[in-house]
């Protein structure tokens, strides 16, 4: 992609929350006769090698953006319909053996799934990019911004990676530098803890008066059963209470057509224990006895991990800034008591398109215009829904998953809830059991087809390298080599040593580090995982 002319609209990052507002875009301009430009790009080498979640959809949110969808019979859309939930039970694990199915009338309405459709996001991304490409929409994968192109208070932009330069910075014989992308709208839908997100937060103050962000970990492998398997089709189950970690989350098994199911386990980042490692707590779940007999026979074939947004309405920033909108994961659009965002990103990502419409037939993206956005958000089902669960994930951090779970049902009725950040939750204890069964973490890292160009300078740094020494001593190890699910952090020696290579783009690192001493920034365009079925 050449650059030297101004884009009228640009997306960052070819998620579905952006490529949902690049059509809806698309199909308003051309319903007016308008040809303004309209660009997405993307980190990955190819279109959903990035996106990883559940992923249950309600499938409503596509009647509106694409109607008669369903009509069309091409791979996604016929797996898609295959995948609908006809069974969706939720079960009590109490301990490694027993497991207690919660009756179906007992089930809190906002858990129950029947109807809904299992969808991998990886394929949804590619397939959403397919349809946006057909209406004219240009999409640019291997394409990372790393910064925000600023001119007073308006955002102008963004500038690209450099390409080509060696593990000290110096530039290569294929050098290549960043491009400078200027737009006349930049729309930031990078997905959770996104990095220009935040930049233009901070620069235009949008969270002032609003909780802290939070987030959950999810770990994930698809695993391919034999054809006769205990589990079957069309299931989805969530469960609770084992393994017993003390803090938030819960694991599930989604089926996903073709033998596969996604097993995941979902981990509010406010843990405590120093030596979490999530990797090992989802093999731990595995092993629970109803489990085992589920996956028996099964070989992972794809891993991941990524953070979800869950500091819930309370937490979500401003979205408008002249310029620029927030949308999806990235303005932290999930709803956990539900246990979904997806049509949420979709949703805002439409919303978001029809303001960019209204302020292009006006004349000016400045954010009073922009700011329709805000309105048709607050008007549709997604702060509605948001709103009514705004204490929810906050219980639970107050409280502990045995009294958050009873006081989740007032939730709504209390005052405000504040929390604090997840970096400051941990402390110097650990839950002090190993496990050595289930699959091991590099060769889940192996799973996730991720890699890094091996000569390119590191996208992760330690700024203060002697703060490492401070946090092994006060939490008696470094607790990023037990929390990374990309075993990026590794002790050799009394050095903590980095292996960017393995990164998977949780940046956990980020958000989980106690000192705040790791620096993550976008690696090339291109870099990273190779989702397929995530």
């Amino acid at each position: 992609m050449s650059a030297p002319e101004p884009i009228d609209v640009l997306f960052v990052g070819a998620g579905p929350a952006s490529l949902a507002g690049a059509i809806r875009l698309k199909q308003l301009l051309g319903k007016a006769g308008r040809k303004e430009s309209v660009v997405v790009i993307e980190k990955a080498g190819k279109v959903g090698q990035h996106n990883l979640s559940g992923a249950i959809l309600e499938p409503a949110v596509l009647d509106d953006l694409l109607p008669g969808w369903r009509d069309q019979r091409d791979r996604f859309v016929s797996r898609s319909l295959a995948n609908q939930v006809e069974r969706d039970e939720l079960y009590y694990l109490p301990n490694k053996s027993l497991g207690i199915r919660i009756p179906h009338a007992a089930v809190p309405g906002a858990l129950r799934h029947q109807g809904d459709m299992v969808v991998s996001i990886s394929e949804l991304a590619h397939w959403l990019a397919g349809l946006a490409k057909e209406l004219g929409v240009e999409v640019y994968p291997g394409f990372a911004a790393r910064e925000v192109l600023f001119e007073g208070d308006w955002v102008k932009g963004v500038r690209l990676v450099d390409r080509g330069r060696n593990r000290e910075g110096r530039p290569q014989k294929n050098f290549t530098p960043g491009e400078t992308i200027q737009a006349g709208v930049t729309v930031l839908g990078e997905g959770s803890m996104g990095l220009l997100t935040e930049r233009v937060v901070r620069r235009f103050d949008l969270d002032r008066g609003k909780n802290a962000a939070m987030f959950s970990l999810g770990i994930k492998e698809v695993i391919r059963l034999p054809a006769k398997n205990a589990f079957g089709s069309n299931r989805v189950v969530h469960a609770t209470g084992y393994p017993n970690l003390g803090t938030f989350g819960g694991g599930s098994l989604y089926s996903m057509g073709e033998n596969l199911v996604a097993v995941a386990l979902v981990l509010g980042l406010d843990w405590h224990h120093a030596d979490m490692n999530p990797h090992q707590e989802l093999q731990v779940f595995k092993s629970h006895k109803l489990v085992r007999n589920w996956l028996e026979g099964g070989e992972v074939v794809e891993y991941g991990a990524k953070t979800l947004p869950e500091g819930g309405y309370h937490a979500v920033p401003e979205l408008v800034a002249n310029g620029a909108l927030i949308i999806g994961d990235a303005a932290g659009l999930t709803n956990v008591r539900k246990l979904k965002g997806l049509h949420y990103a979709i949703k805002s990502g439409m919303l978001a398109a029809e303001a960019i419409f209204s302020a292009l037939e006006n004349g000016r993206c400045d954010r009073e215009r922009l700011a329709l956005y805000h309105q048709l958000l607050r008007e549709s089902f997604v702060m509605k829904e948001l709103a009514e669960a705004r204490n929810y994930r906050q219980v639970f951090a107050l409280a502990g998953p045995r009294l958050g779970a009873p006081l989740s049902f007032l939730q709504q009725w209390l005052p405000r809830l504040w929390s604090r950040p997840d970096y400051q939750t941990l402390k110097p204890k650990r839950l002090g059991e190993s496990y050595d069964k289930g699959v091991d973490r590099l060769s889940d890292v192996a799973h996730s087809g991720t890699h890094h160009r091996e000569e390119a300078p590191s996208h992760i740094r330690l700024v203060n390298p002697d703060l490492c020494q401070e946090c092994k001593a006060q939490f008696g190890l470094y607790p990023c080599e037990a929390f990374c699910p990309g075993d990026v952090y590794s002790e050799v020696g009394s050095t903590l040593m980095l292996n960017p290579s393995n990164c998977l783009h949780c940046q956990t690192c980020r958000g989980k580090c106690p000192y705040q001493n790791v620096s993550w920034e976008v690696p090339e365009g291109g870099d990273g995982p190779m989702y397929r079925a995530m």
